[in-house]
């Protein structure tokens, strides 16, 4: 139940910081949700809460966060649906651009995290609290 959550990059940020991961500032910043087991959806207000809906919360947002920052589409990927940002004057634009390479996705915003790599690791772990890591990758470098 909880990968309909967890497959979310709003979602998963939600849970991750309310177990307590150190996550990079974003506009989520002090969400706090329990996933439904039975659904394994987040409570939809505290989802809400985690999302950019309008250019002007966008702006508000990023200068809250400080630039450089990224705006991303949830439902994004493959270099789709992201626009990094250096400045308050192309926030309006970039999230406009994003919202219209993925339509009807959720938009979020995070601080850029400059000189990093973008590593992803399947992981596979049961009720019982055990789990095992499959595979990892490096997506830095992704289609444009």
């Amino acid at each position: 139940p909880p990968m309909r959550a967890l497959g979310d990059k709003i979602g998963s940020t939600i849970i991750a910081q309310t177990a307590g991961v150190p996550c990079i500032s974003w506009n989520g910043d002090g969400v706090f949700a329990q996933y439904d087991r039975e659904t394994g959806c987040l409570p939809e207000g505290k989802y809400r809460d985690g999302t950019i809906s309008s250019a002007t919360e966008a702006y508000e947002a990023s200068k809250k966060i400080g630039f450089p920052v990224m705006i991303k589409a949830s439902e994004g990927g493959g270099g789709k649906g992201i626009r990094m940002v250096d400045n308050a004057e192309d926030v309006p634009t970039a999230f406009r651009q994003v919202c219209g390479e993925v339509p009807g996705s959720p938009i979020f915003i995070m601080k850029l995290s400059s000189n990093s790599r973008h590593l992803e690791v399947q992981l596979l772990a049961d009720e019982y609290g055990d789990a095992i890591a499959l595979n990892g990758r490096d997506c830095s470098v992704q289609r444009r």
